[in-house]
Parts: structure tokens; C-alpha cells; sequence
């Protein structure tokens, strides 16, 4: 019988070479909240929607990126989403939100076991809460 053997790649230094700066940048919110993403530090990689911080967790998105790659991301987002409500105020992932908790009607989330994204998707990226809800209720109809 044959050994295996297993041996470490000195690939370190060439990963390290392709991670890229993650630029802190501040958002100011209508509400005067401030919000900052991006952590200042050499770990970006590089996904197939766009660029994924190791250290922070920040998303860069690429201007154009594929519907499916969308898709993937976005059901692999709502794998870990969880919405809690707590003395009136909504919580999604433990961050406190305003407004509605799911912009997602529940009649759409068996939708999300399909590995294509399905026809309404591309309306629910584009559109807005109430003109998505608009399209939802004219498909009904046709």
C-alpha cells in the first residue's frame, strides 16, 4: 500500500499579493446617523460579485455583476437573516432597522431553494419596496 503524502504550499505570499486595501468610507443617513464601511487594512478577495473584506466583512460590488452571481449571493445572505422583534423596535442580524423587516413577500421564499434566479428577481434588485410590490401585484393579474 501506497503513502500518502502531504506537504504545504508556499502560496502565502502570492494571496497576500492579491488581497487588495479596503477603503473606510463614512455614509451619512437622512436620519443624521453616520455609518462606516471598510476596515483600512489588506483584505479584500476577490468573489464573483465583487470584492469580500476578511477582516470586516465589507462587500464591493462590481459595477455590473451577473444576475446568477446575484442570485447565489443573495440566497446565501438570507441563509443567516434573521429578523427579531424586540419592546416594538425590529432587529435584523442584531442591528436595530426602521420600516418594514422583509422586503421579501413570504409567497417569494420558496423561490429561494431554486439555483436560478427566478423572473422576479431582477425586479426586486432594480425596483424600489413599492414599486417591486406594484410588479408583484400586476404579475398576479396577467
Amino acid at each position: 500500500m501506497e503513502k500518502i503524502r502531504i506537504t504545504r504550499s508556499c502560496h502565502q505570499k502570492s494571496e497576500k499579493k492579491r488581497l487588495k486595501f479596503c477603503f473606510p468610507v463614512s455614509y451619512a443617513l437622512e436620519t443624521g446617523e453616520i455609518l462606516q464601511r471598510g476596515c483600512g487594512r489588506n483584505g479584500l478577495h476577490e468573489t464573483d460579485v465583487g470584492w469580500h473584506c476578511l477582516y470586516c466583512g465589507n462587500y464591493l460590488y462590481r459595477p455590473e455583476p451577473s444576475l446568477e452571481a446575484l442570485w447565489f449571493h443573495f440566497r446565501v445572505g438570507r441563509e443567516y437573516w434573521r429578523a427579531m422583534f424586540s419592546q416594538d423596535k425590529i432587529f435584523i442580524n442584531g442591528i436595530p432597522v426602521t420600516g418594514l423587516p422583509d422586503g421579501l413577500p413570504k409567497n417569494l421564499a420558496p423561490d429561494l431553494l431554486e439555483p436560478n434566479p427566478p423572473p422576479w428577481f431582477s425586479y426586486f434588485i432594480f425596483y424600489d419596496g413599492p414599486q417591486f410590490a406594484k410588479y408583484l401585484e400586476n404579475r398576479k393579474h396577467v
